[in-house]
């Protein structure tokens, strides 16, 4: 009777919580319903004034960019494809917009109802005009580098769009002894750079036609490296089940056998390069290595390249069930990285050699990541602290929880590995502590870039068993300890604000120099070439301002700075340095 009476008071806790929700939702559904509707309709009676305005023809023409000559029989189409032709020969190309449907004088008086509110918006949409064109023709590439071409404005009637030429590697794969159509998978990389230094990506595969001819199209200039994956030789007119297995291992253009030796393929827009491959024939022979500490179901990542060289090629598999590396391997010395996955993952390292023979090499012992102490140090003028406590909630439908404390800044190592996953390690805060302290778990062996992003002020150091980090990379050893690593943040970074020169937008960019403390920095220009950056670290930098985003500012290279010496400004900053300067805007094509 009792449990009775009290479902009965629940059952009607929860009809008042119900209906006091619904008094208090209603109302604001109701507001913001009027508003939005005096918004859309401000809206609409702008966008219709703007569409009387514009011209009721839009013509243009589409250019090669490198050539500037006309590209014909380009397909002209507007984002929303409504609108679509083909250039003419001379690469011309119009649109003829339909006539403008006027507004009914019935509807210009009173306040609109639904029906005449919905009549309004479907006359937009008839009326409504494309700003943007966008073009598009085999043999150039599909996503124009300047996201402005084709771009109208509602008074504009002619426009140019430029389309980018592609660029080709094409080539052979000569297979010796190879009678039959066998293909062989070939893979290009594309040289990037992270952290202002040289990383390779595998940009495209494709497996040879029957004949060994290989393609690769639609790429943009850039440094390409090519080579040929590992593959058996299975031709069913030699291969014999059980006995001696052969293959070709990898090799890259023009004939090396491990990718730091392979040749760098610079291509320009729209240049073609003919590469020949010719693999050798060797024999394989079975490898298997055991794994110590590998833990029970944990998935598991394997690399091997050649003796102490990272790089792409050669593959073996993992066995969980016999907790073995195994596969087939031909003569040569190797090292072996297994990563595991999860948290805390394990990383092991093994180098050994393959001799003319079945291989069962000594275990690989994969040792636990570590985790990585951050302590911060506040010389903040202004009395802040990244660290902040959020209260907890406390309303009739929840119970209040108790104060959380929140940090406004993170730690990220950022891996610089010329090949590779590139893995980058966050930290956390450190929950019951009152220190100014955070921690990077799950850290694997290898070289890290230290950022640091912070709602308040600047790193304005960064060290760890002596090592400045702002410009020399944090070595993390195979589960050896590692020396903390200690932050200094302060609020009196120097301020920048300019201006660039005969251009409505750059792209700026502020790379170290020397050995001071600066840190590379980036800002975009407002549409009136103006641009600001505050809480800059001190230090010299070199200023450069581009015409398009530069994705290859290779500002960890003492090289590839010295070949910007004659470009942009040199300025040093102290601490609460306030600078301004007017820039001149570099090509893209003159940033090398």
């Amino acid at each position: 009777m009792a449990n009775a009476s009290l479902s009965k008071h629940s059952l009607v806790e929860v009809r008042l919580r119900a209906r006091l929700w619904l008094r208090t939702i209603v109302p604001a559904v109701l507001v913001f319903w009027v508003l939005f509707s005096g918004f859309t309709e401000a809206q609409l009676t702008e966008r219709a004034a703007a569409q009387r305005d514009s011209p009721s023809s839009i013509h243009g023409r589409v250019l090669n960019r490198v050539t500037h000559e006309p590209v014909s029989r380009a397909l002209v189409f507007s984002p929303d494809q409504r609108y679509a032709t083909l250039t003419d020969d001379r690469g011309g190309f119009e649109f003829k917009f339909p006539v403008q449907v006027p507004e009914p004088k019935e509807e210009q008086t009173g306040t609109p109802d639904a029906a005449v509110f919905r009549a309004r918006q479907l006359r937009m949409m008839q009326n409504a005009r494309p700003a943007t064109f966008y073009a598009r023709k085999p043999g150039y590439l599909q996503n124009a580098s300047n996201q402005f071409d084709g771009r109208a404005s509602a008074n504009q009637s002619e426009i140019v769009i430029y389309l980018d030429p592609e660029a080709l590697v094409i080539g052979h794969v000569n297979l010796p002894g190879a009678e039959s159509d066998m293909r062989i998978r070939t893979d290009l990389y594309r040289r990037e750079i992270r952290e202002g230094q040289e990383h390779w990506e595998l940009a495209h595969t494709f497996t040879t036609w029957a004949d060994g001819e290989f393609r690769f199209c639609d790429l943009s200039p850039g440094t390409y490296k090519v080579g040929t994956g590992e593959q058996l030789d299975r031709d069913p007119q030699i291969f014999t089940p059980g006995g001696q297995l052969f293959g070709f291992p990898p090799i890259f253009y023009p004939g090396a056998s491990d990718f730091s030796a392979a040749a760098p393929i610079r291509l320009a827009a729209g240049a073609t390069f003919q590469a020949s491959l010719s693999p050798a024939r060797h024999e394989y022979y079975p490898v298997k290595i055991p794994v110590m500490n590998a833990g029970d179901g944990r998935s598991m990542s394997i690399r091997i390249y050649p003796l102490g060289r990272p790089g792409p090629g050669y593959s073996l598999g993992y066995n969980s069930v016999e907790q073995s590396i195994q596969g087939t391997l031909p003569d040569g010395a190797y090292t072996l990285q297994a990563n595991t996955q999860g948290q805390p993952g394990s990383t092991g390292f093994l180098n050994f050699f393959v001799r003319g023979g079945p291989l069962e090499a000594s275990a690989i012992n994969l040792v636990p990541n570590i985790s990585l102490a951050v302590a911060l140090r506040e010389e903040f003028k202004s009395g802040q602290s990244v660290f902040v406590e959020d209260p907890g909630v406390n309303d009739e439908m929840t119970p209040k929880a108790s104060p959380q404390r929140r940090s406004n800044v993170q730690v990220m190592l950022m891996a610089i590995e010329e090949f590779g996953s590139a893995e980058t390690a966050l930290s956390e805060p450190i929950q019951g502590t009152e220190e100014h302290a955070l921690v990077i778990p799950n850290v694997r062996p290898g070289r890290y870039r230290v950022h640091l992003q912070t709602a308040v002020g600047y790193a304005a150091s960064i060290v760890s068993g002596g090592s400045n980090l702002l410009r020399q990379p944090l070595v993390i050893g195979l589960g050896g300890a590692s020396s903390p690593i200690e932050i200094t943040l302060r609020d009196d970074g120097a301020e920048v604000d300019g201006k660039v020169e005969d251009a409505t937008e750059g792209h700026i960019y502020f790379l170290p120099v020397g050995e001071g403390s600066g840190e590379f920095r980036e800002a975009n220009s407002a549409l009136d070439g103006s641009f600001a950056l505050a809480q800059l670290t001190p230090g010299t930098y070199r200023v450069l301002g581009f015409d398009s985003p530069q994705n290859d500012l290779a500002y960890a290279d003492a090289e590839a700075m010295r070949k910007l010496e004659s470009k942009g400004q040199v300025i040093h900053l102290e601490a609460g340095q306030k600078e301004h300067l007017r820039l001149k805007i570099i090509s893209g094509g003159d940033s090398q």
